[in-house]
């Protein structure tokens, strides 16, 4: 579903046709490499670690494979974990025992929720290479090489010690084969859960932002409890432990350093294959590709594609759905399932966005992977000098990504996590409530955050919960019918069609069921919908209604076009502008909470502040388009002056300018602004407009002259206008001119010539100008609104539309 254009690839269609071999990657450029002096030294190295006994076996690498298989069908939940950067001198019990205790606890956790085993892999046992961005860093003035993890330099500020040195890849070997000795002889975990942690638990995971991301109903009181954990002991004791190396619990590190990957590979007479000999890296049971290093030309890529062990690749921003599949394809040539896992790491407030459109693509291609969430890497953020993640965007970002996959019909498989069970302090929030200041009191990484024990448990049960057993799996998306006769148009910064005719929700909270409106409108055809912030009663209720429609009819938001407007006080302020920076952040986010919406597809200024400089409107804007929290956005009822000056200010500096000017245009054209600090179309705007097409757009207000062009008002409510209302009265004077009278008379005739109602005419006019025009209509009726549709089948010509504009003599009529 959606407008999404296929892929000229299929699961069959051969990627890559050179052959494989174990050191076919050094024809191909490998990142994030170090460079080794001596390269005797290395060559040393290799071969000594070439002759050393693997520290997995073929057959452990196929036992997971097997278990993976099961995490694809469902079956179980894959949990992946551990150190950021694994060190040397943490290869000791104190630092690997505390790790097995979280993993035994998360995985109690897990299953008791969802009632699937878990198999659950440990960054263990290897996971002593980082990528940097930088080569190098300078420390207290002196340049240095980055520090690259253990098994390439050290971490120590020394230039000689920053130096690669090969022989550090045999101490990672034997770090590894003692780290995963330790492992598969420990029996026993150590129960660190206590009833004091739980109730905290339970608080973080009750609070308003987090709690929100649940399913409704989701409750965190008394039955917030797993059987494991109702009677907690009052002490730390031990317990069997539920990992079982090479049965459920296996070792993984990210495939970076090529030297040592290629020296630790071997190969295996497979039984089950007729004999065929298999590749498969012999220093983990499986390993992943980063985000840095993946691609589909490169180095890694090719080494990987010929290994038995199953492969995750990190899929983060910037990466395509075209890529994605040619990518899978290229690992995967078989389309085996347990083989490739896709480890999506977007952010917080990215993922909703830019996950949809991969997981579509690769389902649409019959792709069989694996998905997995790494909620750490996209919501890192520097405080205090330390870098750092908020557990509460962590969570969210776990949730979300879960309820991506529930709408498309697709299946949440796992999670990767940069973890430990320490009580280490490096990330904020959780159920003990860090804040900045606690960062420095035990910040022990030698990279990146990490979770500590609490937080981790606290992640197990949010996924536990959001996962719950006997809860709906997936949710039919609402879609736009696949035949309409709307019209659609595009708009710069958004890649959907936007439908020309747009509704206006100015009333909808005066409407008797306005779900079912909406519903009706949808269903036409139309994906465009236009409120704001001030618009209902009390302020907001438009939006409030508009988000309610979204989230209990699973809208497709891929096809959704949400168009909302900020920096405007209400009537009770005279529609005063708030167009400052702070305004403008403040009423956004009143917006995106009411909405429920994480990214507003079209957002306009509803008024115009002249003593606030263009550049910092400018500015702030972009810093919203930065931040994705807005993907496009214009202005409503500004001077055409300052239009200008914002579109030429954004340009003159590379960033993103106004798209859209939404101003009243009809063919019944106003007398003078129709309401104060209200702008309407006029010559000098329709040549600018029309100048500017491709770039901008105007979205159309009262575009039926509040009913005028549907033959509402006669010369008898001109000649008794002052004993109308208010609002009646300021109408009539600004629509009800001898002029238009003669307009509605020429459209009249039209209509009745084509055969279409006389709206109709009206609203195809504003169709057939030279700008990029989109009509915004609102009704609180259905047949109303239905009957708007009749534009998109009157075609006028030019001579018409003059005709009907200024009269003269129609030829064609």
């Amino acid at each position: 579903s959606g407008y999404r254009k296929p892929f000229n690839l299929s699961p069959s269609m051969p990627v890559s046709t050179s052959q494989w071999s174990k050191s076919s990657w050094r024809k191909l450029p490998a990142k994030h490499q170090p460079i080794y002096h001596d390269i005797n030294d290395l060559k040393r190295v290799r071969a000594t670690l070439s002759g050393l006994p693997g520290l997995v076996s073929f057959a452990e690498v196929a036992a997971l494979r097997s278990k993976l298989r099961q995490v694809y069908e469902g079956k179980c939940f894959y949990l992946q974990g551990g150190h950021c950067a694994e060190t040397f001198q943490h290869c000791n019990k104190e630092s690997i025992q505390p790790m097995l205790d979280v993993m035994n606890a998360m995985n109690k956790v897990i299953t008791e929720y969802t009632d699937l085993p878990v198999i659950t892999l440990g960054r263990m046992a290897g996971q002593y290479a980082k990528p940097r961005s930088s080569p190098t860093e300078v420390i207290d003035g002196v340049t240095m090489e980055s520090y690259k993890g253990d098994i390439m330099n050290g971490k120590e500020a020394d230039v000689k010690g920053r130096i690669p040195d090969p022989n550090r890849m045999i101490q990672g070997y034997f770090r590894s084969a003692a780290c995963l000795n330790f492992i598969r002889s420990s029996t026993k975990t150590t129960n660190r859960v206590t009833g004091e942690m739980l109730q905290q638990v339970r608080m973080i995971l009750g609070s308003g932002e987090i709690r929100s991301g649940f399913n409704p109903g989701l409750g965190f009181g008394d039955e917030f409890k797993i059987k494991h954990f109702n009677e907690t002991p009052r002490e730390i004791q031990e317990e069997k432990s539920s990992l079982k190396p090479g049965e459920n619990f296996f070792i993984s590190h990210e495939g970076l350093l090529m030297e040592y990957e290629d020296s630790m590979t071997r190969d295996e007479i497979s039984s089950e294959d007729d004999g065929e000999k298999k590749f498969y890296n012999a220093s983990t049971h499986m390993l992943w590709i980063g985000h840095r290093t993946r691609g589909l030309e490169d180095a890694h890529v090719e080494y990987f594609r010929g290994l038995y062990n199953p492969i995750g690749v990190k899929v983060g921003p910037g990466t395509t759905a075209e890529t994605l599949v040619k990518l899978v394809n290229r690992l995967n040539p078989k389309n085996e399932a347990g083989k490739v896992i896709l480890i999506t790491r977007f952010g917080a407030d990215k993922v909703q966005k830019d996950l949809p459109p991969l997981v579509r693509a690769v389902h649409e291609q019959g792709l069989k992977v694996i998905w997995v969430c790494d909620p750490m890497h996209g919501n890192t953020i520097k405080v205090n000098g330390y870098k750092t993640r908020d557990f509460t965007n962590i969570v969210k970002e776990i949730l979300n990504t879960i309820n991506v996959h529930k709408i498309i019909g697709s299946r949440f498989n796992g999670l990767h996590l940069e973890m430990c069970g320490e009580d280490v302090t490096e990330c904020i929030g959780g159920p003990e409530r860090l804040t900045a200041k606690d960062l420095s009191r035990c910040f022990t990484s030698a990279c990146d955050p990490r979770l500590n024990f609490q937080q981790s448990l606290a992640v197990a049960y949010a996924v536990g919960a959001a996962l719950k057993k006997g809860e709906k799996t997936s949710f039919k998306l609402m879609n736009l019918p696949q035949k309409s006769s709307v019209q659609y148009g595009s708009l710069p910064g958004l890649t959907k069609p936007v439908s020309k005719l747009i509704f206006g929700a100015l009333f909808l909270d005066k409407v008797g069921e306005p779900l079912k409106l909406l519903d009706s409108i949808w269903n036409k055809g139309v994906n465009a919908f236009d409120t704001a912030a001030i618009y209902g009663s009390p302020e907001g209720e438009c939006e409030r209604i508009l988000g309610k429609w979204i989230k209990s009819r699973n809208v497709n938001t891929d096809q959704l076009v949400i168009i909302t407007k900020g920096g405007c006080s209400g009537a009770e302020s005279k529609w005063a502008p708030r167009t400052s920076r702070v305004h403008i952040l403040q009423d956004i986010e009143g917006s995106l909470k009411r909405l429920g919406v994480s990214t507003i597809d079209v957002y306009l200024l509803h008024r115009d502040d002249p003593s606030i400089p263009v550049s910092e409107i400018v500015e702030t804007m972009n810093f919203l388009i930065d931040n994705n929290k807005i993907l496009s956005w214009g202005v409503s009822n500004w001077s055409l002056d300052r239009f200008k000056a914002a579109v030429d200010y954004a340009k003159s500096r590379g960033l993103s300018a106004p798209v859209v000017d939404s101003t009243q245009a009809s063919l019944a054209k106003p007398a003078g602004p129709v309401w104060p600090g209200t702008t309407h179309m006029n010559p000098e705007r329709e040549e600018f407009y029309t100048s500017k097409k491709g770039d901008v757009s105007v979205f159309a207000w009262e575009t039926l002259a509040k009913g005028f062009m549907c033959g509402k008002w006669t010369q008898e409510d001109v000649a008794n206008v002052d004993d109308k209302p208010y609002r009646e009265r300021t109408l009539i004077k600004a629509y009800c001119t001898d002029t238009n009278f003669k307009r509605r008379q020429r459209a009249e005739v039209l209509a009745k010539n084509k055969g279409v109602a006389l709206h109709c005419v009206a609203l195809a006019y504003l169709l057939h100008l030279s700008c990029d025009m989109f009509v915004l209509v609102g009704t609180s009726k259905l047949k109303h609104f239905d009957s708007n549709l009749g534009m998109f089948d009157c075609t006028l010509s030019k001579e018409e539309c003059a005709w009907l504009s200024d009269g003269g003599e129609l030829h064609a009529c």
